[in-house]
C-alpha cells in the first residue's frame, strides 16, 4: 500500500515535471507566434503587392485574402478588389469595394471628408451585378390622387420633358418648336424648360407658346448677380403675379446646382436657404400655380444636404444628371461603367419619402469631342438605364427632362463644349427615345393626382404567387456596361432574347398548369460571355 502510494506520487511528480518542462518549451514558441501574428497580415500584404507587380494575380489574391482575414483594413481591401477585377471576378471585386467603402465612410464622417467613400462606392457600383424581376399589372379606371401628393405630382407615372431652345432640328420653327419636337419624338411632352436670369421680366411670351403646345413650363431662375440681389421687392412680386397670369403649371427651379462651384450662388448655404425661402414665400402668396423645385447637381454629393431649405419651402426635389462618355472631356477617363441611376440614388434616399423627384436635366453623349468619336450606343444604353430603371426602382421619380443640345456648337462656356446631347441630330438616338416614351408610364400632361397611367409596378419576391396576367420586366446591370443580350426562360422555354432595355415578357397564369413554375434570367456581357444568372420560382392557382 505504501509502495503503491510512493509509485503513484512519483508518477504524478513526473507528469508535473514534464508538463512544466513542456510549458517552458512552448512559451517562447507561443510568444514567437504572437509576435508573428502582430505583423503577419502586413507580410501577407507586402507579399501580395510583390505578386501583383509580377503579374501573378491569383497568388496576390491569396495573400491579400489572408491579410484581410487577420486585419480588415481599407488599403488591404482596395488591393484585393483590384486583383479580383484583374482576375475577372467582378462580383467579388464589387463586394470587396463595398467593404472598403464602409470603412471609408466611418473615417470620413469623423474627418468631414467623404470624397474617398464616394469614390470607392462608385467603383463598387460600377462592378456590381443586379438582376431583379418586376411585375407590371393593369388596373381598371383612372388613378386618383392621394392626400400626400405634392403640387402637380401625378399619382403614378412620370412626366417627360425637354429643353429644345437651341436644338438644331426644331429651333428654326421658333414659336412652333415645341409642337415640332413633339411630332419628331412621336409623343406630346408634358414639360419644356428654359433658363432665365433673375431680374428679367417673367417670359410670358415663351410661357404662352409652351402652353399653346400643350405643355407646362420648368424655369431655371438664375441669380447671376448674386444672392444678395434677391429681395422681397416689386420685381419679385410682379414676377410672381405674371407667373400666375400665365395660366400654366410652373416648376420654378430657383438657383439650381447650388452645390457646384461653377455657379455664383455656391458657397454660402445659410444665405442660399434664406433666399430660397424668400422666393418660395412670395410664390406661395402670389402664384398658386408655381411649384418650387430645389435642384442640386448630382455631384458633389456631400455638399447637397447643407443647402436644403426645408420641407415647408420645397415642393419638388430636382437633380441634374448627365451621362458623359468621358470625364472632363479626357479620353483617358472613360465613364462607360457609370450607371445614371447611381447618380440619383443618394438624393433619392434622402428626400423621396417626403418629396417627388424631378430629373431637371439629363443628357447622354452621342458624340464626344474627346476622341472625336460617335457614341450612339453609349447614349441609347444610358438613356434606357435611367428611364426604365427609374420606372422600376425609383417610383417617386416623377419627371425626367432631356437636355437636347449640341454643346459642341451651342454652349455659353467653352469648357462645356464637349458633348452632343441633341436628340434630333442623331436619328438612331431619336428613334430609340421615341420608341421608349411610347410606354404609357411616360406622361404627356401635368395634373395633380390623376394620371393616364393606370398600371402598377412592383418588385417580385422569389417564391411568390402570380394569379393574374402580368408583364414581367427584368432589371439587369452588370460589370460590363454593354450587355449583349438577356435571355429569359419560363419552365425551360425561351420567352425573350434581347440586346437592349426593356427586357419584358408576358406571364399568363391561366395558360399554365397549377403549381410551381420557374423563371430563369441569364445576362451576357459585351463579349457574349455569361455575366450572371438568377432564377425565380412562382406559384399559380
Amino acid at each position: 500500500m505504501i509502495i503503491a502510494r510512493k509509485q503513484g506520487w512519483r508518477g504524478l511528480r513526473l507528469v508535473l515535471v514534464m508538463a512544466f518542462v513542456l510549458a517552458l518549451t512552448l512559451q517562447p514558441l507561443a510568444r514567437a507566434a504572437d509576435a508573428a501574428d502582430s505583423v503577419h497580415h502586413w507580410k501577407h500584404y507586402t507579399n501580395g503587392v510583390a505578386y501583383m507587380n509580377q503579374g501573378k494575380i491569383k497568388l496576390a489574391i491569396r495573400e491579400f485574402e489572408l491579410a484581410v482575414a487577420q486585419s480588415e483594413q481599407a488599403g488591404y481591401l482596395r488591393k484585393l478588389a483590384e486583383c479580383y477585377t484583374m482576375d475577372n471576378q467582378f462580383q467579388k471585386a464589387a463586394d470587396t469595394y463595398y467593404r472598403e467603402a464602409k470603412i471609408d465612410k466611418a473615417i470620413g464622417e469623423k474627418s468631414g471628408d467623404l470624397n474617398t467613400y464616394y469614390a470607392v462606392l462608385a467603383k463598387a457600383d460600377a462592378l456590381n451585378t443586379q438582376i431583379e424581376l418586376y411585375l407590371e399589372k393593369t388596373s381598371a379606371g383612372a388613378s386618383s390622387g392621394a392626400s400626400n401628393l405634392a403640387k402637380f405630382e401625378p399619382a403614378s407615372g412620370m412626366y417627360i420633358g425637354a429643353y429644345v431652345e437651341k436644338d438644331s432640328g426644331v429651333e428654326n420653327q421658333k414659336d412652333g418648336k415645341f409642337s415640332a419636337f413633339n411630332k419628331l419624338a412621336g409623343k406630346q411632352h408634358a414639360i419644356y424648360f428654359n433658363y432665365h436670369k433673375y431680374g428679367s421680366a417673367f417670359p410670358y411670351h415663351w410661357a404662352e407658346t409652351v402652353k399653346n403646345a400643350g405643355g407646362a413650363i420648368q424655369l431655371a431662375l438664375q441669380p447671376d448677380n448674386g444672392l444678395s440681389a434677391v429681395k422681397d421687392d416689386a420685381y419679385l412680386r410682379k414676377f410672381a403675379r405674371d407667373a400666375k397670369a400665365a395660366g400654366v403649371p410652373v416648376f420654378l427651379r430657383f438657383a439650381s446646382e447650388m452645390n457646384g462651384s461653377w455657379v455664383k450662388w455656391n458657397g454660402n448655404p445659410s444665405l442660399y436657404i434664406e433666399k430660397f425661402r424668400l422666393v418660395s414665400k412670395v410664390m406661395k402668396e402670389e402664384a398658386p400655380n408655381v411649384a418650387m423645385v430645389w435642384s442640386p447637381a448630382a455631384n458633389p454629393k456631400q455638399k447637397i444636404a447643407a443647402y436644403y431649405p426645408g420641407d415647408d419651402w420645397v415642393d419638388w426635389v430636382g437633380l441634374s444628371v448627365y451621362s458623359v462618355k468621358f470625364f472632363n472631356g479626357n479620353v483617358n477617363e472613360p465613364a462607360d461603367q457609370v450607371n445614371p441611376l447611381d447618380s440619383v440614388d443618394y438624393t433619392y434616399k434622402l428626400y423621396a419619402s417626403r418629396k417627388p423627384i424631378m430629373i431637371s436635366e439629363f443628357g447622354a453623349t452621342h458624340y464626344s469631342k474627346a476622341g472625336n468619336t460617335s457614341t450612339v450606343n453609349f447614349a441609347i444604353t444610358k438613356m434606357n438605364m435611367l428611364y426604365h430603371g427609374a420606372k422600376l426602382k425609383y417610383p417617386r421619380v416623377k419627371s425626367i427632362n432631356w437636355f437636347s443640345l449640341n454643346t459642341l456648337t451651342d454652349s455659353y462656356n467653352s469648357e462645356r463644349s464637349l458633348n452632343n446631347f441633341s436628340l434630333t441630330e442623331s436619328p438612331a438616338l431619336l428613334s430609340a427615345y421615341s420608341k421608349m416614351i411610347q410606354d404609357p408610364y411616360y406622361l404627356s400632361k401635368v395634373a395633380t393626382g390623376t394620371s393616364s397611367y393606370t398600371g402598377t409596378v412592383s418588385k417580385f419576391a422569389n417564391q411568390g404567387t402570380i394569379g393574374k396576367s402580368a408583364t414581367g420586366i427584368v432589371w439587369v446591370k452588370t460589370y460590363d456596361p454593354y450587355i449583349s443580350k438577356v435571355v429569359i426562360k419560363l419552365d425551360g422555354n425561351l420567352v425573350l432574347s434581347r440586346g437592349q432595355y426593356p427586357y419584358t415578357f408576358s406571364i399568363q397564369p391561366d395558360k399554365l398548369k397549377a403549381g410551381t413554375h420557374k423563371i430563369e434570367i441569364i445576362a451576357y456581357d459585351s463579349k457574349s460571355r455569361e455575366a450572371s444568372r438568377k432564377s425565380y420560382s412562382f406559384k399559380t392557382v
